[in-house]
């Protein structure tokens, strides 16, 4: 049987977050899979636990925002030997929740095409074109992609593929991310600006559609097979974010990006439509 690790991060107020998650997982999440439950928490006890001997408990101390996402990678590598036992590693956002069967066919990479990893196309972002993106435009960030250039902007928050790949891109991200906080640097959008970074000359990556990021509200013209609840009915997010770390781009560096950009959507509205082509695979 495929064995899949399911990675989560709930500490402090995310804790809420882990019951729904994990009985909708349970439900729906790769049935015929044994999937197991990597759950990183401050919480002494964790909901279905003590029943289930596939949930693993690994005591992780709460970081301020943003170091709970940013190091991310560093947390996951902390149980490395473990998870090399898995045939497939994903990643899940705290507040997602499995709203449809989701079969192996739907999710996992397909080898048959030459696909190791999977990310999901954020929902803000897959209509529109690449300079509309919020890559990482800081020069000094080793997350930065220049004006122009990507083909898909993807989420942070669903992320994983063939146990060897997932983790090799642990450690490489884990790598970069150290050596631009020993700068003083910060990518704009933290983990989610390295994952677009390392997938952007990569033709190994199985993208999904916004179905796998579906946020709680919206309005998408994709059936929701991922919901990413609403952080705002659980606790205040401005409130744990506050006073948060960031680094600001060079003055020349925005003025740059600024005309390069107002420069493509002059270019756009000269140039005939081009319908997209959405795929819900």
């Amino acid at each position: 049987m495929t064995k899949v690790a399911a990675l989560y991060i709930c500490t402090g107020k995310y804790i809420a977050f882990w019951p729904e998650f994990y009985d909708s997982a349970e439900q729906n999440l790769l049935p015929g899979c044994e999937v197991h439950y990597f759950v990183f928490t401050d919480a002494p006890v964790l909901y279905g636990e003590e029943a289930n001997p596939r949930i693993h408990r690994c005591p992780q101390e709460a970081y301020s925002w943003p170091f709970a996402t940013l190091r991310r990678f560093e947390i996951f590598l902390s149980r490395e030997e473990e998870l090399k036992a898995f045939d497939y590693i994903f990643f899940f956002n705290a507040n997602a929740q499995i709203m449809t069967t989701i079969t192996p066919e739907m999710f996992l990479p397909r080898a048959d095409r030459g696909e190791h990893l999977l990310v999901v196309q954020h929902p803000s972002f897959y209509t529109k074109p690449n300079y509309e993106f919020t890559y990482d435009r800081n020069p000094r960030c080793r997350a930065f992609i220049p004006m122009g250039l990507g083909r898909y902007y993807v989420c942070g928050g669903i992320n994983g593929g063939e146990a060897a790949a997932f983790l090799k891109l642990c450690h490489t991200l884990d790598k970069r991310i150290r050596k631009d906080l020993a700068h003083n640097v910060i990518a704009q959008w933290h983990d989610e600006s390295h994952i677009n970074r390392y997938i952007l000359w990569r033709r190994d990556v199985r993208v999904l559609s916004p179905s796998y990021c579906w946020p709680e509200g919206w309005n998408l013209p994709l059936p929701c097979r991922i919901l990413i609840r609403s952080k705002a009915r659980y606790f205040d997010v401005q409130q744990l974010r506050k006073d948060a770390p960031a680094t600001e781009l060079p003055r020349y560096v925005v003025r740059c990006n600024d005309f390069m950009k107002r420069a493509a959507r002059w270019l756009q509205r000269r140039l005939p439509p081009k319908k997209e082509d959405i795929n819900d695979e």
